[in-house]
């Protein structure tokens, strides 16, 4: 064992913790208001520990499925152990992403050796929406989570029949895209195309077995839960009758005016919205789906147009402008040009550097393809990339660290 791999453990281990206690300072800092009413993920939460089912609580006995049911779920369960603190939904998150920076770091010095997958660790472990986030009730550090075991997993999709690992990593990646995929369903393009590259990954005599350990409790899941839906809405529901809705307004409003005064003006004059609203959501959502598929059928030039953009914005340096952010706007500027800044073009560089080493980690260019696609077309947000920056922290740490060793080998 070289010194370095004999260190590499310690220095994992200080990063860890240096970057958890970050984590822990800032949720501590907003302690005194902790957000919980983001997306409503809470009321279902509550609205089932109190008998209520699975719905917003707002009216009593009336279900829902405007989110899926993993990260509401998970709330509910820490508050069936440790009663109702959001304080523990927040320190749960802290360790879930200190746990995905120590699967980052495994799957970063399998792949790249011990200084990139350091590297890597330390990066993620002061990432600020990596940070950010854990402070919130929103799904992204679970999604991270589910995401860092997707990557870490996929490591052994191409081992040799026989080996056991081939055969738990193709399981362990299935159950994190379950969570994965049940915490937002327009991941599940994503996870359904990281499950066929298991066909191009694995030896022909396991392709089949490994494929099927993957898709088994993604299928169980999302089988679950679209029974459950038709049974309450008797209508076929994948995913979430929130979609149509987010899909059609973002089309709905031009990207130069999100996020300005003219979008109250553009929803409160536009029919459909306006009586679309009165419905109930599942028949909702479906005369927003429609509406949305029209206006792309009407505007087939725009759309294009729109998607590419999309997919820029998806992919911007720093956040758009908006009043709800909590901090100066300067201030979120400079640090995404900080981070945001260099991890992302030399993220981008490392696809394409490391292109020959797809075939060791799958998931990470599926994911990228997909997510940016649905993304960018549907409703580009800087926030929904997150799950992807622990990959592109990655490649952009083994791209320095390549360059690095070359200098030092002149």
């Amino acid at each position: 064992m070289t010194l370095d791999a004999r260190r590499a453990p310690r220095l994992a281990a200080l990063a860890l913790g240096l970057g958890l206690l970050l984590r822990l300072a800032y949720c501590w800092r907003g302690a005194h208001a902790l957000p919980t009413t983001n997306d409503f993920y809470e009321n279902i939460a509550l609205t089932l520990l109190h008998g209520g089912g699975y719905g917003y609580g707002f009216a009593p006995g009336v279900p829902t499925s405007g989110r899926e049911p993993v990260y509401p779920l998970f709330i509910a369960g820490v508050y069936a152990v440790f009663g109702e603190h959001p304080a523990a939904v927040i320190f749960l998150q802290c360790l879930m992403s200190a746990a995905t920076g120590w699967l980052l770091w495994r799957t970063g010095r399998r792949l790249f050796g011990e200084a990139a997958g350091l590297a890597a660790l330390a990066a993620f472990m002061v990432y600020p929406q990596s940070i950010y986030y854990c402070a919130y009730f929103f799904r992204e550090t679970l999604m991270c989570l589910a995401f860092g075991v997707m990557l870490w997993a996929s490591l052994d999709w191409g081992a040799e029949p026989g080996d056991p690992a081939g055969e738990r990593g193709a399981l362990w990646a299935g159950l994190g895209a379950t969570a994965f995929g049940m915490a937002n369903s327009a991941l599940l393009p994503a996870c359904a195309l990281s499950g066929l590259l298991i066909w191009a990954v694995a030896p022909p005599r396991a392709r089949l077995r490994r494929f099927a350990l993957y898709t088994a409790p993604l299928v169980l899941a999302f089988g679950v839960w679209t029974v459950r839906n038709w049974k309450v809405h008797h209508r076929f529901i994948a995913g979430s009758t929130h979609g149509g809705e987010e899909f059609y307004r973002a089309l709905l409003v031009p990207p130069d005016e999100a996020n300005t005064p003219r979008v109250v003006e553009i929803l409160s004059t536009d029919p459909i919205i306006q009586s679309g609203t009165l419905l109930p959501e599942a028949e909702r959502n479906a005369v927003f789906t429609k509406a949305a598929f029209r206006w792309i059928g009407d505007h087939p030039g725009e759309f294009v147009s729109r998607a590419v953009g999309g997919v820029m914005k998806y992919w911007k340096l720093w956040p758009y402008r908006m009043t709800t952010y909590g901090h100066s706007y300067a201030l979120l500027v400079l640090v995404s040009l900080l981070s945001d800044g260099w991890i992302i073009p030399l993220g981008f560089v490392g696809l394409w550097l490391f292109r020959a080493r797809w075939r060791e980690l799958p998931v990470l260019p599926a994911c990228a393809l997909a997510m940016t696609g649905v993304y960018g077309a549907v409703h580009a947000v800087i926030r929904y990339r997150l799950p992807l920056m622990q990959g592109m922290i990655l490649l952009s740490c083994a791209v320095l660290s390549r360059a690095l060793l070359r200098l030092k080998a002149r």
